[in-house]
Order: structure tokens, then C-alpha cells, then sequence
């Protein structure tokens, strides 16, 4: 019966809802631990962050090339081209390389800030967003919790990492993740989803490969262990995002910012259960900050739409 539902545009009934809710926050939440379990066993940031965006975008473009019959022109490739910058170039070589710094759970953690400082970029570029006294609450309140983890200088990791690092490198991911949301918003609704995230992979593609040939890196050999996490990565990856992209076209927003409360929750149980990660009381503090900003940005909404 789900599935059947996944495959129309029905509306969903609360448990398919959830159940998609669930897939979606799984999938990134897990993504971010298996990457780190790669870094942990030696294989190069630079290398891996190259060869997950090049074989997913390899995939999009066979599946445009096969099955894409629609027109497109130059506005498209440089709007799509702008957005995967933002949404995949500096979110994925950010995040990558705090992952070399602080947990995976202290990254997804960091991750579910994402929605509060979108309210600061929809402000500045689209002009639409009213910013109320609850939203510049939750602003606040987020700010908090992450100047928190800054301030106790907390890695998630057993002594070992350097939060001034990681921690900055995350936060520019997460700004990127809001300043994409943004361009999505104001570009997104005009083209089909499959066309519009193809599209932001050839550019993205080239730098990442420019990046991995002038590093002097090289191709590094994977153990079958290794590729297939790579492979997992990938998938989750591209599953993620068209159950996020299937959710966000069938129930309210409210309902789809569940996902940021699962996130995290997944991804530090994952950092502790597989890769020995700490769950602190900084954490949990810093948490609370950022889960009480998250509520309150959900009740401003949510009020705003009652109203």
C-alpha cells in the first residue's frame, strides 16, 4: 500500500508520511557516520568527496541523456549550475573535512540548524521573508547551541579533534545547505526535478575533478568493504533527496521539518554504536539549544499559518 502511494500523487496517509519521514532521515543521518568510518580507515577526503559527486553525477546525467525529452536552455545551466555550488560543491568539501575534525554525530547535529539561518538568507536575497520577534528567537537560540560546542570545545570525539576547525568547516556547510534552500525556492518550482538536479552536477563535477587533479592525490584502490560503503553513500544519497523532493510535493512544510529533529538523532546513535563516538553533556546541552530553536521556528510557521 505504501509503495503504491510512493509512485502516484496521492496524498499520503499519516503512516506512509512517516514512513517516508523516516527513510529520508535515515539516509542522510547514516551518510555522514559511514563517510567517517572511510576517513577513519585512511581513504582520502579529497579522493572520496570527488568519487561519490562524480559517480552520482555520471547516474543523473545517463538517466537525462536516456529518458529526458524535455527542451532546456542556457538560463537552466547557469540557475541549476548556481544552485549545485551551493547545495553540493561547498556542502559536500565542507562537510568532508569536518568530518576529519569532529564526529559525525556533532556534523548532523549542526545539520539540523540548517532551517534557522534560512530565515536570514530568504531575507537577504528574496526580500519575502518576515523576520518576527519568535524567528529572531530561534536565531538566537541556535546560535547558542552551536557557540556552545565552540565554547566547551567539543569534538564528539575520544580526545581527539579540533572543534575550531571542524566546527567552522560545518558551519559553512550549513550555511550552504540554507543559501541553497533558498535558490531551490526561487528556481526550482520552474523545472522538472529530475532536469533541475541533473543539471547542477556538471559544473559541480568539474571543479571536484579540477580540485582532485591539481591536489595531487590520486586514485586511491578500495578494499570491497570500502566501495561498498561508497556505494551505500551513493544511494542514500540520491534516495534522500527524491523522498525529501516526493514529501515536500504531498504534505505541509511543517510536517516536512520533522526530518531536521531525525536527523541528528540518527546520525550520533550511528557515531556511537559504529565508531565508538562520544554523546556528552555538552552535546546534549548544545542539542537542547538547537531542538528549543527548532520549535520555536516550527511554532512561528505554524501560527503564521493558522492565521
Amino acid at each position: 500500500m505504501i509503495l503504491k502511494t510512493l509512485i502516484n500523487n496521492k496524498k499520503p496517509s499519516l503512516l506512509q508520511t512517516i514512513f517516508v519521514v523516516s527513510i529520508c532521515a535515515f539516509m542522510w543521518g547514516i551518510g555522514n557516520v559511514i563517510i567517517r568510518s572511510l576517513l577513519v580507515e585512511g581513504v582520502n577526503e579529497i579522493f572520496l568527496v570527488t568519487l561519490r559527486i562524480s559517480i552520482i553525477g555520471v547516474l543523473l546525467l545517463l538517466y537525462l541523456l536516456i529518458f529526458n525529452d524535455e527542451k532546456y536552455d542556457i538560463t537552466l545551466v547557469r540557475r541549476a549550475s548556481l544552485t549545485g555550488l551551493t547545495s553540493i560543491f561547498f556542502v559536500s568539501w565542507s562537510f568532508v573535512f569536518a568530518l576529519k575534525f569532529i564526529s559525525s554525530g556533532l556534523v548532523t547535529l549542526m545539520i539540523s540548524s540548517a532551517p534557522i539561518f534560512t530565515i536570514i538568507w530568504l531575507k537577504i536575497f528574496l526580500k519575502t521573508e518576515k523576520i518576527t520577534k519568535l524567528k529572531y528567537l530561534a536565531i538566537f537560540t541556535g546560535f547558542l547551541g552551536i557557540s556552545y560546542l565552540f565554547i566547551t570545545k567539543e569534538t564528539g570525539l575520544v580526545d581527539d579533534g579540533n572543534i575550531v576547525f571542524g566546527g567552522s568547516l560545518a558551519f559553512i556547510g550549513v550555511q550552504s545547505i540554507s543559501l541553497a534552500t533558498v535558490f531551490n525556492r526561487k528556481y526550482a518550482p520552474k523545472y522538472k526535478i529530475s532536469v533541475w538536479l541533473s543539471f547542477q552536477y556538471p559544473f559541480v563535477m568539474l571543479l571536484s575533478l579540477a580540485a582532485f587533479f591539481i591536489s595531487g592525490v590520486g586514485i586511491e584502490i578500495l578494499s570491497i568493504s570500502q566501495a561498498m560503503r561508497v556505494l551505500f553513500v551513493v544511494i542514500s544519497n540520491i534516495t534522500a533527496f527524491l523522498c525529501f523532493t516526493w514529501l515536500i510535493q504531498r504534505v505541509t512544510a511543517l510536517f516536512v521539518a520533522t526530518i531536521d529533529y531525525l536527523v541528528p538523532i540518527v546520525g550520533v546513535t550511528g557515531g556511537v554504536l559504529l565508531l565508538g563516538e562520544t554523546f556528552n553533556t555538552n552535546i546534549f546541552v548544545s542539542s537542547v539549544f538547537i531542538f528549543l530553536s527548532l520549535i520555536i521556528t516550527t511554532k512561528d510557521e505554524f501560527t503564521k499559518q493558522k492565521d
